[in-house]
């Protein structure tokens, strides 16, 4: 899991809970900021009915009375002084606070009184391969503690005299070992009906980017089926690292205290005991027929299952099922909400699953075999993947489903910083570019051609992922630091023009991690790994024709979360004989691979009805040629209905093929042409909107 603040938040309203009988997590009772200066860790001092806050650095922290989060807390001096403050735990039976410190490299369990007082001190040796660890929390039932393994996404069980028991479990959004989750913190809750003591983990999918909601779980990690989200509604839109819960909170049941570092903030959320679980462990997955399967654990049996897509209900399950799938759907990301309704009729937690269906679907995925992920491309000639160590010292190579091959050397003689390659398909070599401009051409073998400078009439900023146009015959790079690209001969010279590149849905491209040419024989067409301010990264794959946004794209997540981004590629002819994408992710070191098939995606449409009359005949022959050749034309919202011919393209031949057909006796255009109808065929055209369907 990557340690960092992410701004990412809902957009709901908060709202205050009601004085009594206030719902499970999805509403705050209290809500404050804080004092000092990075608020980390928390616990509840029952016996005091305060609740501690340790800053993470500076040494200090501070008391709040836990029926007035508005009073000016009390401050006081952590035990050993200034260090790293993971955790801190109240230990009832000893009376005394714990914390988790980190001093110069050094892991403490530290004890000390209720006001601070250093009492002990004990040395923590995390076991072999544990990198490091944050939050702490106190097991009544065995007097033991334990913490998170954040980077390796485990809990662990740990002693007092710091010694680890071998006990653990794993974050619940774990799926796959490469794909790391994210959540910092824990406490441990007691469940009055049965008297066993449960962890509350703040936890994240890798599509999440961070913390988005708190999961109750048993010391096995298995889900208990009490969530809540941690979002605006509950007054938790930020970056969680503490959370404490008390039996006791100011509305008089269980709270949970939860710091939101991004916020600054200290939020209390009532976690009262429902009458019954929630569903478990709900996924969702696509198929190749763009179909979505759910599936889910009943931990009981319900009144009824309400199952909705995007906020809309699309089907009132009975109570006993754990699985529906949704059939026949467009290319685009869904989100489905599970919510059961038990006996009782009472309101229990949604389950949420996020999926993206056809265009941009997740087809696999394999680590990178070299040290640090960099630059990709594809060649054709050899119907391989290359992509290139960040050094560029090395390139793997693999088969176009994934499989590793084998390896070349790069042409550089120490390391570099390298931003592009490309696989020229008009000689058959492979270009090389770094950060500053060098570009190297050798064969396939690596081995040195040429090599010259990037020369432009325009200062170039970062310089990124370089691509080759084949309809262009040049090469298309990017510019990092102002998101756009531009093209250059192989002798490295440009022409100065800089090309905008493709808006996201949630604000203009601001990030921009690669570039990959789909060309046809008369359209240049490319795909770029983007992102907005919104965003916080690269979040979606955006396609341009001709330089011209074309609204066809999808988003990365949530199939997986790639981290930094470092490069993108394509083929037309992918492994199941349909067009694939190949995205690199630079800090966990993987190659995905999604889908690029069109088939299915958009409006349903007629070929030919550009005017959308009703009817076929000149009209829509004129609005073809105004398009292709008048000036100042407004885009045309669904393209796919101009490729008269279905050959992929749009140009004078489509023209000419409505002509014939609606004068000379010619051939009927390919379907859709008597009715409404998706396009069948695999190309870069796709219909957004279409009116008359």
């Amino acid at each position: 899991m990557v340690l960092l603040v992410s701004l990412a938040g809902s957009l709901q309203a908060q709202v205050p809970c009601p004085v009594t009988n206030p719902p499970f997590g999805t509403c705050f009772v209290q809500n404050t900021s804080y004092p000092g200066d990075y608020p980390w860790a928390t616990t509840v001092i029952d016996g005091e009915s305060s609740l501690v806050v340790a800053d993470a650095f500076s040494g200090f922290f501070y008391k709040y009375q836990i029926n007035s989060l508005s009073s000016t807390p009390a401050q006081y001096l952590s035990p050993i002084g200034p260090a790293a403050y993971l955790g801190v735990s109240w230990n009832s039976d000893e009376d005394l606070l714990y914390w988790l410190v980190e001093d110069q490299g050094q892991y403490w369990l530290v004890s000390s009184s209720s006001a601070g007082i250093l009492i002990s001190q004990t040395p923590i040796e995390l076991p072999a391969g544990v990198s490091g660890v944050t939050g702490l929390a106190w097991h009544a039932g065995t007097g033991n503690y334990w913490t998170n393994a954040y980077d390796d996404d485990l809990y662990l069980e740990f002693l007092s005299d710091g010694t680890f028991s071998g006990n653990s479990f794993q974050n619940p959004e774990v799926i796959t070992a490469t794909a790391e989750v994210f959540g910092l913190g824990l406490t441990i809750a007691l469940d009055p009906l049965t008297g066993e003591y449960l962890f509350d983990i703040p936890v994240g999918a890798p599509s999440d980017q961070r913390s988005t909601q708190v999961k109750r779980v048993d010391d096995t990690g298995e889900e208990q089926g009490l969530f809540y989200p941690l979002a605006s509604i509950n007054a938790l839109a930020g970056w969680v690292t503490g959370i404490s819960w008390t039996e006791t909170g100011s509305w008089g049941g269980p709270s949970e205290f939860v710091i939101d570092i991004t916020n600054n903030s200290i939020v209390e959320v009532p976690v009262p005991n429902p009458n019954a679980p929630s569903v478990t462990v709900f996924t969702c997955a696509a198929d190749g027929g763009n179909n979505v399967t759910l599936e889910w654990v009943n931990p009981i049996t319900y009144a009824s299952i309400l199952l909705l897509r995007d906020g809309v209900a699309i089907a009132d399950l009975p109570g006993t099922d754990s699985t529906y799938t949704d059939t026949d759907l467009d290319s685009a990301t869904y989100s489905y909400s599970l919510q059961p309704v038990p006996a009782s009729g009472a309101t229990l937690p949604a389950a949420i699953c996020d999926v993206v269906v056809g265009f941009g679907r997740l087809l696999g995925q394999v680590a990178f075999g070299g040290s640090q992920s960099g630059p990709t491309t594809v060649i054709e000639s050899t119907n391989q993947l290359v992509v290139a160590d960040a050094s560029g010292l090395t390139a793997w190579l693999y088969s176009k489903d994934l499989t590793p091959v084998s390896s070349i050397a790069g042409p550089f003689t120490s390391a570099v910083n390298l931003s592009g390659l490309a696989w020229n398909a008009s000689d058959d070599t492979l270009a090389w570019m770094t950060e500053a401009g060098e570009l190297i051409h050798t064969d396939l073998q690596g081995s040195i051609i040429s090599s010259t400078t990037l020369q432009s009439p325009t200062p170039l900023g970062l310089i990124g992922e370089i691509t080759w146009s084949t309809n262009r015959q040049q090469f298309l790079g990017i510019d990092r630091s102002v998101a756009s690209f531009f093209a250059f001969d192989a002798d490295g010279t440009t022409n100065g023009m800089w090309m905008s590149v493709p808006p996201t849905p949630t604000g203009a491209a601001v990030f921009l991690a690669g570039i990959t040419s789909r060309d046809t024989a008369n359209n240049s067409v490319c795909d770029f790994a983007v992102g907005s301010l919104n965003d916080a990264g690269i979040s979606r794959i955006e396609r341009s024709v001709d330089g011209v946004t074309s609204g066809i794209g999808f988003d990365t997540a949530p199939s997986v979360n790639t981290g930094e981004v470092v490069g993108i590629s394509s083929t037309e002819t992918g492994p199941f004989g349909t067009p694939v994408s190949y995205l690199i992710g630079g800090d966990n070191g993987v190659i995905y691979m999604f889908s690029g098939d069109l088939t299915g995606t958009g409006s349903e449409f007629i070929r030919g009805e550009l005017n959308m009359d009703g009817t076929r005949n000149l009209v829509d022959v004129t609005v073809l040629l105004l398009n292709l050749f008048g000036q100042g034309q407004t885009p045309s919202t669904c393209i796919d209905a101009s490729d008269i011919n279905d050959d992929g393209l749009v140009d004078i031949a489509d023209a000419i093929s409505l002509l014939e057909y609606l004068f000379e006796g010619g051939s009927v255009p390919p379907a859709p042409s008597s009715s409404c109808g998706p396009d069948d065929s695999i190309d870069n055209l796709t219909c957004q909107e279409f009116d008359g369907c």
